[in-house]
């Protein structure tokens, strides 16, 4: 699929492209911001440390220009803003200047100069409306970063940089104030709707919204957090940093004195069970749909705060995903169509992909993600064939949109799932490739009570495609050799366990992949492809996993 096919750039229906340029003209307006509350001193209630997860060592590192995001170290002078311009997940996290109390928190008394010398650099070259800089979740973000860092900043400096900020933050805060957010969704909302409320919060004279802004951000919670404690974008990852947010709310109030709606406590109560859900043995997240692992004891702790000792999920038939616990054994699967780019800016073209994990190691695993740096990467790690599923011809089973995200497209996707005696059946099927190809993919998983016996039948309905190949992408610490005259393959695990892996109805191969579980990790692993012709009369290919050894 060509990157630069116009097909794959995503555009925004006619009318809201109008709306849009109306509104930019409307905000660089000087009349727009003579509407605006502005005030050169703010008194700012102190806002709780708990929200930060200060890094001294990256305080030293933004002291000398080098910016740390996403595993990969930025080198700027005074202008970070004008850096990698074009990496848009960069752009939203230096202008949502979240790092900026790493700075404020390093005792030094240069590091508080510099921080300032952003502040005003940042103030001298957008210190009027710009579509990415001034977008609601990023200004909330910002916003929440200087009501919190504002007694550093402003102690012992002078008057014109005291006045400037405090303008700039009480000029951002009342267009926050003002804005409806029709142009996000989904977790980005969320923090624009969070950043409007520590407005009304920490703000003197600004609460007049607050009532309205709790609602409406209690009422969004409760619209994101599926039935079953899932997240509307099907990202694991996203559902970490919903949750987080959600009981980092819970703390402001409770230090506030403020009732916490219902409807957040209800979701944290959903969502704990969930995030156990979708947590391989190791402690850290499965990858799907743009998500990483995470950090392990990060999660564990952010469980631990919710008090919630609910169990996993086996059927979370709202997110669309199967668990399955047998022996030793966790199996994964994704059983609902991807989330498209009106609900999330990172989906996965991949229904029906499975991650399994043994004990504390991993095994089989989907490619994982990358944020920010080259897009490619992005739309590479978002294809079909980088998921343990099927592919035909090599083609992805729906249209992913360059820069991330998949197009909108009806897909449907159906499952059962099966239980006797401790042994597990889950029967699925999808047709994205249905409409290119004329198939229809249909994938049965059966495992055993133990957990060391793995079936699987891939079947492929219809007369199209000249092709098909199973891709099956091991964790790197993985060893795989092909035996029996490339007819079978042995994994076997760091902790010495091995698996035989057996194929009717396909070849196999040995091919290189990547993982990328970790930001700024990109692991080399292999992959074992089951592959073969298509006919014209579908195709049918079992393949099974037994534990050897161990």
């Amino acid at each position: 699929m060509s990157l630069d096919n116009n097909e794959n750039i995503h555009e925004p229906p006619f009318l809201q492209k109008w709306v849009n340029r109306l509104r930019a003209l409307t905000y660089r307006s000087p009349l727009y911001l003579i509407t605006l509350k502005k005030r050169k001193q703010l008194e700012i209630e102190p806002i709780p440390k708990a929200l930060f997860n200060l890094r001294v060592g990256h305080g030293r590192s933004l002291k000398s220009g080098s910016f740390p995001f996403a595993g990969r170290i930025y080198k700027s002078g005074d202008q970070p803003w004008t850096t990698a311009q074009d990496d848009q997940a960069w752009q939203n996290w230096i202008h949502g200047f979240y790092w900026l109390g790493d700075l404020c928190e390093y005792e030094d008394a240069e590091a508080i100069l510099k921080a300032r010398a952003y502040v005003k650099n940042w103030l001298d070259l957008h210190g009027v409306w710009s579509p990415l800089a001034w977008r609601a979740d990023v200004i909330g973000d910002r916003l929440v970063s200087w009501m919190y860092n504002a007694p550093k900043l402003v102690a012992n400096a002078d008057k014109d940089f005291i006045e400037s900020f405090y303008t700039s933050l009480s000029l951002q805060g009342s267009h926050l104030s003002r804005s409806y957010f029709n142009d996000l969704s989904g977790y980005n909302l969320l923090k624009a709707l969070r950043g409007q409320l520590y407005v009304c919060l920490f703000i003197k004279d600004r609460q007049k919204r607050f009532n309205k802004t709790l609602a409406r951000l209690g009422g969004e919670f409760d619209k994101q957090i599926l039935a079953d404690g899932g997240h509307i974008s099907r990202c694991p990852i996203t559902l970490f940093h919903t949750m987080r947010m959600a009981l980092e709310l819970v703390d402001v109030f409770e230090e506030m004195q403020i009732e916490c709606p219902k409807a957040i406590r209800l979701c944290i109560d959903r969502m704990a069970p969930m995030i156990r859900t979708l947590r391989h043995s190791d402690g850290a997240l499965a990858l799907f749909h743009g998500g990483q692992e995470g950090n392990a004891q990060d999660i564990e702790e952010l469980l631990d705060r919710t008090g919630n000792q609910g169990t996993p999920l086996s059927d979370a038939r709202h997110s669309g995903f199967q668990r399955v616990e047998a022996g030793r054994s966790v199996l994964l699967m994704d059983v609902a169509a991807p989330p498209d780019i009106n609900s999330h800016s990172f989906g996965h073209a991949a229904p029906l992909s499975l991650e399994i994990s043994h004990g504390e190691e991993r095994l089989l695993v989907n490619c994982g993600s990358v944020l920010g740096g080259d897009p490619s990467w992005q739309e590479a790690l978002a294809a079909t064939a980088a998921h343990n599923t099927l592919t035909v011809d090599d083609k992805n089973c729906l249209s992913l949109l360059h820069g991330g995200g998949i197009k909108p497209q009806h897909v449907n996707v159906t499952y059962q799932r099966y239980e006797d005696n401790g042994q597990i059946l889950i029967d699925t099927s999808h047709d994205a490739y249905k409409n290119t190809m004329g198939l229809i993919h249909g994938r049965s998983v059966y495992i055993n009570k133990t957990g060391d016996d793995i079936r699987v039948e891939d079947k492929l309905t219809g007369m199209g495609g000249s092709s098909y190949a199973i891709s099956l992408h091991l964790h790197p610490d993985i060893h795989a050799s092909l035996v029996q005259d490339g007819q079978a393959a042995l994994l076997k695990m760091q902790n010495g366990i091995g698996w035989h892996l057996r194929v009717q109805g396909g070849k196999l191969d040995m091919r290189e992949s990547i993982y990328v579980g970790q930001p700024g990790e990109m692991r080399h692993t292999d992959q074992i492809i089951i592959q073969g012709p298509l006919r014209g009369e579908g195709a049918l290919i079992k393949w099974r996993l037994s534990r050897v050894g161990g």
